[in-house]
């Protein structure tokens, strides 16, 4: 067909919106950013820790003979506060021209989620991060045990490893089994107390895919987890830490999994988690705590002119947004989106990572 006598005659209509083809999704950046902690502790968010026994106290007999001597058995874990911008540019004749009545996709919007879909992608890898320079303390911090790091929260792993390292396991010839993924869950965990052990385990796609396999050849023993009416529950990247929905609840399937569950713990993949790696981690000790910076107000992420994987963003999250202003030497106005705090872990020692996992 020769379109030539229509291209002037026609109106090419356009989609009323963008389809985000560049990003995926993080559970960890999800559920971390979704209820940030408020900064209140002044220059540093500090955390107590025992990191020693009490020694005044023994067995005696008739009016014994008391130890009453004062024994220190706290130090403090602390944060600095860091930053993560993302900037907005707005054209006020690019605005104006999209204003008119050609403009379908509104372009301020549209600019909005493109810098909401950037800002939520890196620091959904900071996360995961070392914490180097001005970036955010991530998992790879939280979870060393002295190979990348001598210090957390300020504290030695030298002198206080025992109570601030995480637990480190190295995948024998790169193997990931229930056996090995009980011993990981094990190290991290304070028998029969399900506060102080492991609530969530993060993972890729392709280490997630190895360990349905696994289940998949125990399918017949009853491995899948259902709820009462018959459906598999799942876990978001917004369900609240330990728990788990209906698929009435969330739009997935009775074929497949969303996830699945090793001693009633999900198995959740992300697509910002480092290759390799499966995070055995409690939730409850982790936070993201977000300073509240005077002037700016806080900002839903989820997209409103986009379809993809961060349309569905929490209501309330860390992300906070400065006035526009105008420059004095350009027709524009400028933003920045920010996020200021910190992601710290209160006992690192109830989280873990198995590392160098390529097969079954």
């Amino acid at each position: 067909m020769n379109y030539d006598n229509i291209i002037t005659t026609t109106a090419q209509k356009v989609a009323p919106f963008v389809v985000d083809a560049v990003h995926g999704s993080s559970v960890l950046s999800g559920r971390g950013l979704a209820n940030p902690k408020k900064w209140d502790m002044g220059q540093y968010e500090t955390n107590p820790i025992q990191v020693s026994e009490s020694t005044t106290g023994g067995f005696f007999s008739g009016m014994g003979t008391f130890d009453t001597s004062d024994v220190s058995t706290d130090v403090n874990l602390k944060w600095l506060s860091k930053g993560f911008y993302q900037n907005i540019t707005l054209s006020i004749p690019e605005i104006s021209l999209n204003a008119t009545e050609a403009g379908i996709i509104k372009l301020v919007k549209r600019k909005m989620d493109v810098a909401k879909g950037a800002a939520i992608s890196q620091v959904g890898s900071a996360l995961y991060g070392l914490g180097s320079g001005d970036q955010f303390e991530g998992l790879q911090l939280q979870t060393d045990n002295g190979t990348y790091s001598t210090s957390y929260g300020t504290l030695s792993r030298t002198a206080y490893g025992t109570y601030i390292n995480g637990q480190v396991t190295a995948a024998a010839a790169g193997v990931i089994s229930f056996n090995s993924l009980a011993a990981q869950v094990d190290l991290c965990s304070s028998a029969s107390n399900s506060d102080e052990s492991t609530n969530l385990i993060l993972t890729t796609k392709t280490v997630w895919g190895l360990i349905e396999t696994i289940v998949e050849a125990k399918n017949r023993g009853n491995y899948t987890t259902k709820s009462s009416n018959g459906g598999y529950m799942v876990v978001s990247p917004y369900t609240e830490s330990g728990s788990l929905v209906s698929r009435e609840q969330l739009p997935v399937g009775q074929i497949g999994f969303d996830s699945y569950y090793f001693r009633g713990i999900p198995v959740v993949k992300d697509d910002k988690c480092p290759t390799g790696l499966v995070y055995t981690l409690n939730e409850r000790y982790l936070r993201f705590v977000s300073l509240p910076l005077v002037g700016l107000k806080s900002v839903q992420m989820s997209y409103e002119v986009t379809q993809g994987a961060y349309q569905n963003q929490p209501s309330t999250t860390a992300f906070q947004l400065t006035d526009e202003r105008m420059p004095t030497n350009a027709l524009g106005k400028v933003q920045q989106l920010i996020i200021y705090g910190n992601f710290r872990n209160a006992n690192p020692r109830r989280s873990g990572v198995i590392t160098g996992v390529t097969t079954t």
